[in-house]
């Protein structure tokens, strides 16, 4: 009916009751459907669930790419095919980024959660966005083709010497340990109180 993806919405009715019995009086089917439901704040009120049509949803090759930079917008698979030139599905990705509170992932998300396309998710005693997006459609057990920056990035990562994030730190010789004379990266331990190396005898 709604020509694209839907997704469940959670509305307040306006009202403000002073009673349960108000409020069942005032909608009729509070009770028994599952579309509404009586909620305490600030006195009675009545919610409502109901499906309503989704927004264009982003396309892109990745969550990361679908939350920065996508290449473009889709109701339908169809749409989103066109866009990336290969049958699409709609996915959900959570995003690496994490927030210490709803507050301060709502000042960047408040519009993606509202319009249900994005979910808060908790993550390591923090909160992440988890977006929907359209990604190209892939046969069972075959990896999802690269993103161009992807590529680059793994060409970059096997041209490059391995090394550590940080450089290595000097010999940590304790009070019982000397350089080889030999060799200044062979740290030889000593005994307590003799003065003689292991293995000099």
């Amino acid at each position: 009916m709604a020509g694209g993806p839907v997704f469940l919405a959670v509305e307040e009715l306006p009202d403000l009751f002073e009673t349960p019995e108000a409020a069942e009086q005032a909608v009729p089917e509070l009770y028994g459907t599952g579309l509404y439901e009586l909620i305490w704040r600030d006195g009675w009120r009545v919610t409502m669930r109901y499906w309503r049509p989704a927004p264009p949803a982003p396309v892109a090759r990745t969550g990361a790419s679908a939350a920065k930079k996508p290449l473009g917008h889709a109701r339908t698979p169809e749409e989103a095919r066109e866009l990336l030139g290969a049958p699409a599905e709609l996915a959900s990705e959570v995003l690496p980024r994490l927030y210490v509170d709803h507050k301060q992932l709502m000042k960047r998300w408040a519009d993606v959660v509202k319009n249900g396309l994005g979910e808060i998710v908790e993550r390591e005693g923090k909160f992440a966005m988890s977006l929907t997006y359209w990604r190209p459609m892939h046969a069972p057990g075959i990896a999802a083709p690269l993103a161009p920056i992807e590529r680059i990035e793994l060409a970059e990562r096997v041209a490059a010497p391995m090394r550590g994030p940080t450089p290595q730190a000097d010999l940590d010789i304790g009070l019982f340990e000397e350089q080889a004379t030999e060799n200044p990266n062979v740290v030889l331990v000593t005994e307590e109180g003799d003065g003689r190396f292991r293995g000099s005898e």
